[in-house]
């Protein structure tokens, strides 16, 4: 049952992702899901992919996946310094890589949804990789 409920996880977040890129390629004003919903989506997709939640999906590089996977909390602070390093970068090179404007908005989605999927690692321990 828990690989059952990250699988379901790991393909509504996917479709989330998905459906906000697809607004966002559309030119489409949609408030919560053109302006915030990645930034609670991509970082909590990373950690489930990271961690190795999925059967049959793992993450690259192998050194990125071990660090990763050595225990929740480390992932959810890595993937959340990661993303704020991204959103903070806009500050000085807004056309840069990671283009855009720096909103801290976006600081508190990437929280959120590492939050979630660090606090559903260690509220159902069964639901831990294997």
């Amino acid at each position: 049952a828990p690989v059952r409920g990250w699988t379901i996880t790991y393909w509504l977040l996917m479709a989330a992702f998905v459906l906000s890129a697809a607004l966002n390629m559309l030119h489409i004003r949609a408030g919560f899901l053109t302006n915030h919903l990645s930034d609670v989506v991509v970082p909590a997709l990373l950690y489930v992919i990271g961690r190795g939640l999925v059967p049959g999906i793992q993450a690259r590089p192998r050194w990125a996946a071990d660090l990763l996977r050595r225990s929740p909390a480390q992932a959810a602070v890595l993937l959340c310094v990661a993303s704020a390093v991204t959103e903070v970068s806009q500050i000085w090179w807004p056309r840069g890589v990671f283009s855009g404007r720096f909103d801290p908005l976006d600081l508190v989605s990437f929280a959120v949804g590492l939050a979630a999927c660090w606090a559903a690692e260690a509220r159902w321990p069964g639901m831990q990789p294997s």
